[in-house]
């Protein structure tokens, strides 16, 4: 028995997962090593170092299977070769890379989680599709003029078809090897240039080992707490004896202990990427050094969040901005707003696996946000409300209620999403009533009555000819970063939110800055 596995046994975890917390945090040393030694070196002295210690730390961790994410990275770098930054190799590499993933999904998938090759093989295999989109994108630069690609795709866009050495590298750099975060080739070439530690603007360090603690607290949190209410707790008999009442408080809590699973891994990858100086996000407003450009999470964000927006766009937010960018936006030409977020959250259910609790999560997300921002339409609009928000006292009520709005409520959107499987999370679901579902089926029934009583707007003269657009608001849809537009008219409530799949660049800077600026002041 190895050692490892006799202190995972210790802690009472599994081996497997032991190992790849150790081997996230074996990043720490080996980004300080490449601040002392290698940083300064040529290009291809750094891309050896990452290939190397990276492909080491994932052998350590899921053993000889690491050759996958190799067959992958070798086949990508082969269609490339062949088909150029062209439309054929998107769709090749699409269905190369997602294709072996699914089918180690199949070969792999138990009823619980498998901490395997397929963990960072879908990480992987996101970065791959990504990268060929960026060729595409580049070659399109070249040939239409760089005005015809959008925003994103300018970002990110590479005219050069990266080297095998460069893609070795690139995808096995250990800060974002096993859970992410997403790495863009163009960002990560201007990473490994022997200039780039100089011209960082302070030492990213402090920032990093916050990050890193933060991990630490998060991981304490989980291991305790999973002591009381394990994983399936849901699924045992303490559960399904309990009193209702019992149940919905601790749920919330429950939610939290497995939640925290999620967050000191994230956060212990993000630190590694910090160290290194790959985060490096620019300098903000006042001389702020931003070093968020891995967050995975918004700390600050997700713990007080007083609405599911709040929740979507600061939980997983690096996978879901890719999605947004490299699916969601670039499916405008189906003509069809609904199609594309439907198109967006089916890639997001199917990319995690084939469980049917995948499914079902995602399908209460969309849910739980319908009903959430048809209440906040009818909510926003109300004269009635203005008036009651002009006090300070009844500001903190509301953010308190919205608060224990998400805190009771998302348990139960997670539920299916913890437990995996349809014979675990339906006698779950029955045990609590279905009180998330009967909440929110039963609204188009309470609906009007929650207009009756909170009235609509002021009514006041408009000169003639003036529109009916009291604001735009930018929200997140999906599993995270999808931007959309909502057009809220006053004289026609009964119509369906719009949304684009672009927002007006202006009007996406101002807004971007502003958020920024709240989240660094508010963010941990």
């Amino acid at each position: 028995m190895s050692v490892v596995a006799i202190a995972a046994a210790a802690v009472g975890a599994s081996e497997a997962a032991l190992r790849l917390i150790l081997g996230q945090l074996l990043g720490y040393p080996l980004m300080l090593l490449y601040r002392q030694k290698i940083a300064s070196q040529q290009t291809t002295v750094q891309h050896l170092y990452f290939f190397l210690t990276g492909l080491l730390a994932g052998w350590w961790v899921i053993g000889g299977d690491v050759k996958h994410s190799l067959y992958a990275i070798m086949t990508t770098y082969m269609i490339l070769v062949v088909a150029g930054g062209t439309f054929t190799s998107v769709v090749v590499s699409f269905v190369f890379n997602f294709g072996y993933l699914l089918v180690g999904y199949y070969f792999t998938e138990s009823e619980g989680y498998d901490i395997c090759w397929t963990m960072p093989h879908c990480v992987l295999s996101l970065r791959l599709i990504g990268l060929t989109f960026d060729c595409y994108d580049g070659e399109r630069g070249k040939t239409d003029g760089t005005e015809t690609l959008s925003k994103d795709q300018q970002k990110s866009a590479i005219e050069e078809i990266p080297s095998f050495l460069e893609m070795l590298s690139h995808c096995f750099f250990i800060g974002g090897y096993f859970v992410g975060p997403q790495i863009q080739m163009k960002k990560y070439r201007e990473f490994v240039s022997p200039t780039y530690q100089e011209s960082l603007p302070g030492s990213p360090l402090p920032y990093g080992f916050k990050r890193l603690c933060l991990g630490l607290c998060y991981m304490v949190v989980h291991v305790v707490g999973s002591m009381y209410l394990p994983a399936d707790w849901p699924a045992s008999d303490s559960f399904y004896n309990s009193w209702l009442l019992t149940k919905m408080v601790l749920l919330p809590v429950w939610c939290k202990f497995i939640l925290a699973k999620y967050l000191f891994v994230w956060l212990f990858a993000e630190g590694v990427c910090v160290i290194s100086g790959l985060s490096f996000n620019g300098v903000k407003e006042g001389g702020f050094i931003d070093w968020k450009g891995c967050a995975n999470v918004k700390v600050g964000r997700l713990e007080g969040s007083t609405n599911f927006g709040h929740v979507i766009e600061s939980f997983n937010i690096n996978t879901n901005n890719w999605v947004a960018v490299y699916v969601y936006k670039r499916l405008k030409f189906m003509g069809s707003r609904t199609i594309s977020q439907v198109t967006t959250l089916v890639f997001l259910a199917v990319w995690h696996g084939f469980h049917s609790g995948y499914y079902l999560t995602f399908f209460n997300e969309f849910l739980t946000v319908k009903v959430e921002r048809e209440f906040l339409s009818i909510w926003s609009r109300s004269a009635k409300v203005e008036k009651w928000l002009q006090d300070p006292q009844i500001v903190l009520t509301c953010k308190i209620l919205g608060w224990c709005w998400v805190f009771f409520i998302f348990p139960h959107c997670f539920i299916s999403f913890a437990l995996l499987t349809y014979n675990r999370f339906l006698p779950a679901y029955f045990s609590t009533y279905f009180f998330m579902y009967v909440l929110f089926f039963t609204w188009p029934l309470w609906k009007g009555g929650m207009k009756n009583f909170l009235g609509g707007p002021e009514k006041e003269k408009r000169p003639p000819g003036s529109g009916n657009m009291e604001k735009i608001e930018e929200t997140v849809e999906g599993n995270g970063d999808i931007l959309i537009k909502k057009d809220i008219q006053d004289k026609n409530e009964n119509n369906s939110m719009e949304f684009d799949h672009e927002i007006d660049p202006e009007l996406e800077k101002d807004l971007t800055a502003d958020v920024e600026r709240k989240e660094d002041k508010k963010d941990v």
